[in-house]
């Protein structure tokens, strides 16, 4: 998607929430717009205002944890990461995404283990190229 593709999402969900204040869809939906552009705080703000309507939203977590583990805030990521595994504990996106800032941190073997419990998701659920990427990443991190 283009940048002018996303800045023409962004107005049309800022349109959308001066209808309805309380669209965390809409919300969700521009954070994302503005984290494609690179506007990583801007899209906390509208993941965080996401969860403020629907503090069960999974998806808003996982946005806002890539968000803050993009500006370097790993801590604030794994949180988020964490809270989207209890929304949703099947979710094996957010255990290999946990497990790499975990990892960033100098927790390996907790990362490890979050990673292998993302990788065996991937593998019952039959997503057979992102368990194939997570067991690379798996290996990466045992050499070190």
């Amino acid at each position: 998607m283009s940048k002018g593709e996303n800045k023409g999402e962004i107005g049309d969900y800022t349109r959308a929430i001066q209808i309805d204040p309380n669209d965390a869809e809409a919300y969700l939906n521009r954070g994302n717009a503005k984290a494609d552009l690179g506007d990583y705080q801007g899209a906390i703000e509208d993941f965080s205002r996401a969860i403020q309507i629907d503090p069960n939203d999974a998806a808003a977590y996982l946005n806002r944890g890539n968000a803050k583990s993009a500006l370097g805030d790993y801590q604030g990521a794994i949180e988020d990461y964490s809270r989207a595994i209890q929304i949703n504990p099947n979710d094996a996106q957010a255990y290999v995404l946990r497990g790499i800032a975990k990892s960033v941190l100098g927790n390996k073997q907790g990362g490890l283990s979050d990673l292998q419990k993302g990788a065996e998701l991937c593998k019952a659920q039959g997503n057979r190229e992102f368990y194939e990427s997570v067991q690379q990443i798996i290996q990466d991190l045992s050499l070190r």
